[in-house]
């Protein structure tokens, strides 16, 4: 007989995620009307602890008791239907991909900077139509549009998307299922300063709904709605006040960067450009929108800039054109490593001289490619590796695994490994090749505290011993590495720094 007022618990449990263990003995009670967030020093155990109470883990032993559904599971076999808890559960996570219309294949990468290909996209209001499985409660598409605040959107195409809009859209998606129980790994994830300003209030929105919410964040960004605040240390939960001081282990500097990234980074060879990047009056438009107005922007050999801007600024588009991907830069007066754009240069030459990080970029990778093979691709510009390669590019892609300190991956599936791994098996492949130019676009999103600081500080190390020029874009201020000291930042597409 469950306990009054009893929502969901978990007893002695003891979790495994692919083989690995990783909770003993793990206890959480959750009681109608209340709300949690959950923090830890690792992001996978908190992507773990939600999976959990997803019935996505083991569980070998303990057991959990998803009472908030046994009503509605009673009803539903009484009238025959198939059901499951799930069915009362929704589920943002740090991975979410879009499919094209005739939901055949995930898009690749460039994808969305083509016109004709964009068109294989379904919009924001096609998607959330498609979303909406007509289960009656309060929310609809049109009360998701205005609370995430994608009306302006409603006709994007998907893969047009910023990586903060598509996480707006993602949790819009999740709460056309009118849950009772909403799980949100990181939710703040991609989203700029005002949208996360905004967050707090959509939550209280979203709770005073009727729903319960389990969300994984950092122990500064509570909302105020959350009644409840747990710890995750040493495989186990520990409820905490909102307001009590967290200590993470702090690593020293000098341990953070191994002896192998250093050997790496010896005789870097010459960046042989006089500009790395040169726009003047930059214009890229799609529509009646303008994505980017009269951009100027030169960038030297060696430098470091930040690149700032809010969800939709114009960052993403801007991007899209150091990477060679934007058809309209062949329109416009813009130099890559001292060539114009439209005189001959082909994609990869491009490419060549660039190293590329981002979050979603690990979304478009084969599925069954392994972390090495990963690494591997980084030599030949390629999405995915698929030609064969020597024993010495093969030799010297796991020593930048081992330069990073993630040699233990190599055999695993980007999908299998936790999303800091993740991010610094796209680090080693942007380096393998020693670029001119490193793009790093929101790479450490999502990390927790102290990988963050880890990839700082890496960052900062490369920049000190190697003369390539940095382009690091980051909605968050500390994130951005001590190398930086120049800074462009756009609003509405337009340079105001």
């Amino acid at each position: 007989m469950s306990e009054p007022n009893a929502f969901l618990k978990l007893s002695h449990a003891t979790v495994l995620k692919n083989g690995q263990t990783i909770f003993q003995d793990l206890d959480f009670k959750m009681l109608s009307g209340e709300n949690w967030a959950i923090i830890a020093s690792s992001g996978l155990e908190k992507t773990t602890f939600l999976e959990t109470l997803l019935g996505r883990t083991s569980i070998t032993k303990g057991n959990v008791e998803r009472t908030f559904a046994e009503a509605y599971q009673e009803k539903q076999r009484q009238v025959g239907k198939v059901n499951s808890f799930r069915d009362l559960i929704a589920f943002v996570s740090q991975t979410y991909t879009f499919r094209n219309k005739s939901n055949v294949q995930d898009f690749y990468y460039q994808q969305r900077f083509n016109s004709a290909d964009s068109e294989a996209a379904a919009t924001v209001i096609d998607y959330l139509k498609e979303a909406d499985a007509g289960i009656k409660g309060h929310w609809n598409v049109e009360r998701v549009l205005k609370t995430m605040d994608l009306g302006p959107l409603a006709d994007k195409s998907l893969i047009k998307l910023s990586n903060g809009e598509t996480r707006r859209l993602a949790i819009a998606a999740a709460l056309l299922k009118n849950p009772l129980l909403f799980l949100m790994d990181r939710p703040l994830t991609g989203l700029d300063q005002e949208t996360r300003m905004k967050f707090g209030g959509i939550l209280k929105t979203i709770i005073d709904s009727g729903i319960q919410v389990v969300m994984t964040t950092s122990i500064g960004e509570i909302p105020n709605s959350i009644t409840h605040v747990g710890q995750l240390k040493h495989g186990k939960l520990f409820p905490i006040s909102r307001t009590e001081q967290v200590e993470w282990t702090s690593i020293p500097s000098s341990q953070l960067i191994s002896k192998e990234l250093l050997s790496l980074l010896k005789n870097y060879p010459t960046v042989p450009y006089r500009n790395l990047i040169q726009m003047i009056g930059v214009n890229i438009s799609y529509g009646e929108k303008m994505l980017l107005d009269n951009l100027n922007w030169e960038v030297k050999p060696g430098e470091r800039w930040a690149l700032k801007g809010h969800n939709g600024a114009g960052k993403s588009t801007l991007v899209s054109l150091l990477l060679g991907e934007n058809p309209q830069a062949y329109a416009n007066d813009f130099s890559l490593f001292d060539r114009k754009r439209g005189t001959g240069e082909s994609i990869w030459d491009i490419k060549r001289p660039v190293g590329f990080v981002s979050p979603e970029l690990g979304r478009y990778f084969p599925k069954n490619q392994t972390c090495l093979k990963i690494v591997l691709s980084g030599l030949f510009d390629t999405v995915g590796l698929f030609r064969k390669t020597t024993e010495a590019e093969e030799t010297l892609a796991k020593k930048w695994l081992n330069a990073l300190e993630i040699p233990h991956i190599a055999a695993l599936r980007l999908a299998q490994v936790s999303l800091e791994e993740q991010r610094f098996c796209l680090l080693a492949r942007a380096l393998i090749k020693r670029p001119a130019l490193l793009i790093l676009d929101e790479a450490a999103q999502g990390m927790d505290d102290e990988q963050r600081q880890r990839f700082k500080l890496i960052v900062d190390s490369v920049c000190a011993h190697t003369p390539m020029g940095l382009v690091y874009v980051s909605h968050y201020a500390d994130d951005i590495p001590k190398a930086v000291e120049k800074e462009i930042h756009l609003v509405q597409g337009k340079r105001v720094s």
